[in-house]
C-alpha cells in the first residue's frame, strides 16, 4: 500500500503572514457590521420571507403562552396565517394578558409586520380607554416596526356596547398612528355579539372561526408588506 505524502510543516514566515490575514479579516467583518443579531429565527427568514411579529393575549397564543417564539396553543389565529411568504419571527402573547402585561412583557423582535391583538381582557378588568391607548402606543414603540396591522377584538358577552367602543377608538388611533386596522371577525358579528355557535365561551372563537381571522390578517398583513 502506497504511503501517503506527508504535508510540509509552514514556515513561521507562512504562519505569521496567516495570523495578520486573519486579523485583518476579523477587522474587515467588525467594520462591516457582520456580527450575528441575537433573533436566531429573523436570521434563518430566507430571502424573500415576510417575517410576523405578534403581540396579543389568549386569542393569538391559545390555550398556552407563546415560547420560543412559537404558538404552543390551540385556539390561536396564527398557524392558519402562516406559509409561503409568510413566516412567524417571535414575539409576545400570554392567555389573559392585558395592553399593560403585554406592555411590561414585549421586547424588540425582528420583523416586517406587527400585528397587535390586543383590548379583550382591558374591558374585562375595566381598564379605561386612555390608559389602554397608552399602553398601545407604547407597545409599537418598543417594537420599532414601521408596518403594523392593528386588529379589533371580537364581541365580548356581557360587555357587548364596551367592546364596540372600543374597537372604535383602537380604529381612530390606528388612522392617526399610520396604521392598518383590520376586523377580522366581521362575519362572525351578529349585531354586538357573536354569530350563533362561533364562540366557545362568548369571548373566544371555535377553532374554525380562529382559522378564518388568520386568513383574514394573513391578506392585511402581505398587502401591508407590499406597501399597501
Amino acid at each position: 500500500m502506497p504511503s501517503r505524502s506527508r504535508r510540509s510543516r509552514p514556515q513561521p514566515a507562512r504562519r505569521l503572514r496567516a495570523a495578520v490575514l486573519l486579523v485583518a479579516l476579523c477587522a474587515a467583518l467588525a467594520t462591516a457590521g457582520c456580527t450575528a443579531g441575537p433573533d436566531v429565527q429573523a436570521d434563518d427568514a430566507e430571502p424573500g420571507d415576510v417575517v410576523l411579529v405578534v403581540v396579543g393575549d389568549s386569542l393569538t397564543a391559545g390555550s398556552q403562552a407563546m415560547a420560543d417564539g412559537e404558538v404552543q396553543g390551540e385556539g390561536s389565529w396564527v398557524p392558519a396565517a402562516l406559509g409561503d411568504p409568510l413566516v412567524l419571527g417571535g414575539g409576545w402573547a400570554v392567555p389573559g394578558a392585558t395592553t399593560g402585561d403585554m406592555r411590561q412583557g414585549t421586547a424588540r423582535v425582528e420583523g416586517d409586520v406587527l400585528v397587535l391583538m390586543a383590548g379583550t381582557n382591558d374591558i374585562a378588568q375595566g381598564v379605561d380607554w386612555a390608559a389602554s391607548r397608552d399602553n398601545v402606543l407604547a407597545i409599537t414603540r418598543t417594537m420599532r416596526m414601521d408596518a403594523v396591522v392593528v386588529s379589533a377584538i371580537p364581541p365580548s358577552a356581557g360587555r357587548a356596547q364596551i367592546a364596540t367602543a372600543y374597537n372604535e377608538q383602537l380604529r381612530l388611533v390606528a388612522i392617526e398612528q399610520g396604521w392598518t386596522f383590520v376586523d377580522p371577525w366581521e362575519t362572525s358579528r351578529e349585531g354586538e355579539g357573536w354569530v350563533s355557535g362561533d364562540s366557545l365561551d362568548g369571548v373566544h372563537p371555535t377553532q374554525e372561526v380562529a382559522d378564518e381571522v388568520g386568513h383574514t390578517l394573513r391578506a392585511a398583513v402581505l398587502a401591508r408588506a407590499a406597501g399597501g
